[in-house]
């Protein structure tokens, strides 16, 4: 052990900027690699300890009505029920409502409680995070902390149509109600304003109901069994729930594309380490082959000169791991900053030793493989053989480019015999290169669909949009429709209504429908199959349909309001409003179950028109029979721009990364390539080649692996983006994605990228100034 640890030592000391490489290239491995284990391991584990915590409820409803009748009735129905552990109920205000965030506007079902109420109910019950102790006021979900809501602040909040002014208190925590995401959204008011609101009426009294099951797995079913049952009971009453399930997904998502870019990141650079590691074992056999024979002559075995190599690596290798976890601790506050204006969940960064020892095992693990491998033509190394620095006959192979007989300029064919002799340095060359390609092609993606025109997104993403959305009541919908068609401004409009069913054998879906779907904007939401244009047909989300192994053709039973009918599957959805649990229906579709209580206009308004401008007036000519008015285009560009955020901050540090791996790859292979090409390039300086000659013709050894394999990573990388790219979401509900690719920014990022790795080959090459013939003799 201890020869082995000399042996190690002595390597080191001759190798310093090599072992500074490979230790960084670890090191950016090992830090990708805990982010990514904390983000996918404890931090999503957070959102059971603080449901744990705070006692927080499986399923939420909250219906509108009469309080006292609808207490009991369910009341009773949770008693009967042997699957429910405990349960609560309390009284609250339901209405939809919007209010600004972000640079947009939030749109979601609010559910209005009393301070007091809202803190000690025993199941469900919220925390307050942060308070100012003023009498008088609301309480905001800490997920709309920012620079504009913050307390002392003044917030305006629509509610239905119409908008009051309330001053920020402070910020309080609740699992299953504290965003947008959760379906509906707790807002906490003080006694005053609590009773204020109610006496102006223009929240709907409702009774929030907070359950707790005894198998929380039950808790999809449990929700649409509830829903069936207070719907047969009150037909008119309006609901909005959610359950463990969707809360837990739906407050994720941001996590889930950060930890899987993560994730990807952090093998990809462990890969690139790797090959650069087998790489220098490679070429370090075989510069000191003679070495290694003296050393085998006087008595150290193979083992040991194997040890030695595990040692050095694995040594560097594990240093290095340790350094990456470490910082990752010391980032992981600026990514948690980032997560919770997705998540809204606080988290306490910790030490947390698995992650920590999985790293170590990951990067220790893969490199100790890696340097066995490479290192185990170690043992068929005979010393007299290895004393001859490996020559057993002559070579016979063939010249690639003999200079008597290729017509292409001298400093180009030596680089080009320069890149044929060094086959292994153009297989590192080549994956470092594809690798990041496919890298460099996610970023152009990412700028391509998110940066510069979010429409490719929002179509993918949210689904259906349009400048305003107008809820009317059912009895004033003939005459607002006969307006908005003679109105100049009003574009477009047609009916996209949404409603709770279920699906017979499965769970509850959002039941989308309109009149004709050839007036929708987006045509793209279904994606395989068609539209359904009949009272019998049905457009399913793709990724409950695999889920429940359903196919285009099949007949699919879907139940509301005490009624049930069997439709025909006529395409398949893909939209992540409703995490892939969602169906599209015709009007007279939906109206075989259930019947409208009020109705949802999307509008398209002329350019000029002022949105906000055009609600205020239809607030004016209906009053109460508009129900809500939301402009959608504030909403999509507030709720969108928290992931344009994340992802152009994803796409910075990668392509930086990108930047620092190439930069590190090409310093091992060209110092590499300068040590076992000394006396060679002292000769040809005798010859009479300049310094930048030489300089040149390093560089340009270099291209035609680095040009090629880009070539090949650039469009290989534009046909799999999408396909990559749908797996990360997946799990919102998306199954193909349909991301523009931009050819002409991958082509402008491909030479970008050729010619980087040109300019730093280059740079990197200017060590050959110092190589002199008179120094190469001196040292004969």
């Amino acid at each position: 052990m201890r020869k082995s640890f000399l042996l190690a030592r002595s390597n080191l000391r001759r190798a310093k900027g090599q072992g500074a490489a490979i230790v960084a290239l670890v090191f950016l491995a090992a830090m990708m690699l805990n982010l990514w284990l904390m983000l996918s391991m404890d931090y999503r584990q957070n959102f059971d300890r603080s449901h744990d915590r705070m006692n927080a409820e499986h399923v939420t409803l909250a219906v509108d009505g009469e309080l006292t009748e609808t207490k009991e009735f369910l009341t009773q129905l949770l008693e009967q029920e042997e699957g429910v552990d405990t349960f609560f109920l309390s009284d609250s205000m339901h209405m939809v409502g919007s209010f600004d965030y972000n640079g947009g506007e939030v749109n979601s079902d609010l559910i209005f409680l009393e301070k007091q109420s809202a803190v000690s109910r025993p199941v469900g019950r919220v925390e307050i995070l942060e308070d100012s102790g003023a009498e008088s006021g609301i309480y905001m979900p800490l997920l709309y902390k920012s620079e504009d809501i913050s307390v002392g602040k003044t917030v305006e909040i629509s509610i239905g149509s119409n908008k009051v002014s309330y001053t920020v208190c402070g910020f309080f925590n609740s699992v299953m109600a504290g965003s947008h995401n959760c379906s509906l959204c707790a807002l906490i008011l003080t006694e005053d304003k609590y009773a204020e609101l109610e006496e102006k009426g223009y929240a709907p009294k409702a009774v929030l109901c907070s359950v707790r099951l005894k198998e929380r797995a039950e808790n999809e079913n449990f929700e649409a069994m509830m829903k069936n049952k207070v719907s047969s009971q009150y037909p008119a009453a309006r609901m909005v729930s959610n359950s463990y399930a969707l809360v837990s997904q739906s407050r994720y998502i941001s996590q889930m594309i950060c930890s899987g870019i993560m994730s990807a990141m952090a093998f990809l650079i462990l890969l690139i380490a790797l090959v650069v590691i087998a790489s220098n074992i490679v070429n370090y056999i075989q510069e000191n082959m003679k070495n290694l024979g003296a050393l085998k002559a006087v008595g150290y075995t193979s083992g040991q000169l194997i040890g030695s190599l595990l040692m050095q690596f694995v040594g560097l290798s594990l240093a290095a791991a340790v350094a990456g976890a470490g910082i990752s601790y010391c980032l992981f506050p600026y990514v948690n900053e980032l997560m919770i204006s997705q998540t809204g969940i606080p988290y306490s960064v910790r030490f947390l030793p698995l992650p920590f020892l999985l790293t170590l095992m990951i990067s220790g693990g893969t490199v100790a493989l890696a340097v066995w491998l490479y290192s185990r033509r170690i043992r068929k190394m005979e010393p007299v053989t290895a004393l001859r620095q490996g020559l057993r006959t002559h070579s016979f192979r063939r010249n690639p480019v003999p200079l008597s007989d290729t017509g292409a300029p001298l400093n180009l064919a030596l680089a080009l015999k320069t890149t044929f002799s060094g086959m292994k340095n153009n297989i590192t060359i080549c994956i470092t290169m594809l690798v990041l390609s496919l890298v460099v092609v996610f970023s152009g993606l990412m700028i391509r669909n998110m940066m510069m025109d979010m429409t490719p997104f929002v179509n993918l993403i949210v689904g259906e949009t349009a400048d305003s959305c107008i809820n009317v009541t059912a009895d004033m919908e003939e005459d607002f429709l006969k307006d908005m068609n003679g109105d100049s401004r009003v574009e477009k409009i047609y009916l996209y209504n949404s409603a709770e069913v279920r699906h017979v054998d499965g769970v509850a879906l959002i039941a989308t429908f309109t009149e004709d779907y050839s007036k929708v904007n987006n045509q793209s939401v279904v994606f395989k199959g068609r539209f359904p244009k009949y009272d019998n047909e049905i457009a399913v989300a793709a990724k409950y349909a695999g889920e429940k192994g359903l196919k285009i053709g099949d007949e699919i039973t879907i139940t509301a309001e005490g009624k049930e009918a069997c439709y025909l599957i006529t395409g398949f959805t893909q939209i992540s409003n409703n995490l892939g649990k969602d169906c599209l229906l015709t009007r007279e579709g939906y109206e075989r179950l259930g019947k409208m209580q009020s109705a949802s206009y999307y509008l398209n308004l002329a350019e000029e028109v002022n949105i906000d401008e055009f609600h205020e007036e239809m607030k004016d000519t209906y009053g109460d029979g508009v129900n809500a008015l939301i402009n959608i285009r504030t909403t999509v560009e507030g709720a969108a721009s928290v992931y344009v955020l994340l992802m152009t901050m994803i796409v910075v540090a990668v392509l930086i990364l990108s930047a620092i791996i190439i930069a590190f790859v090409l310093y091992l292979l060209v110092r590499t390539m300068l040590n076992s090409k000394r006396r060679d390039y002292g000769i040809l300086k005798a010859l009479g080649f300049t310094t930048g000659q030489l300089i040149l013709q390093t560089a340009l050894s270099v291209m035609p692996a680095a040009a090629a394999s880009t070539i090949v990573g650039m469009i290989v990388g534009s046909f799999a983006i999408n396909p990559l790219t749908a797996l990360f979401l997946r799990g919102i509900g998306i199954v193909k994605c349909t991301f523009v690719v931009p050819v002409g920014l991958n082509l402008i990022a491909g030479v970008g990228l050729v010619l980087f790795t040109f300019g730093i080959a280059c740079v990197l090459s200017l060590k050959i100034r110092k190589i002199t013939p008179r120094a190469l003799l001196a040292g004969e």
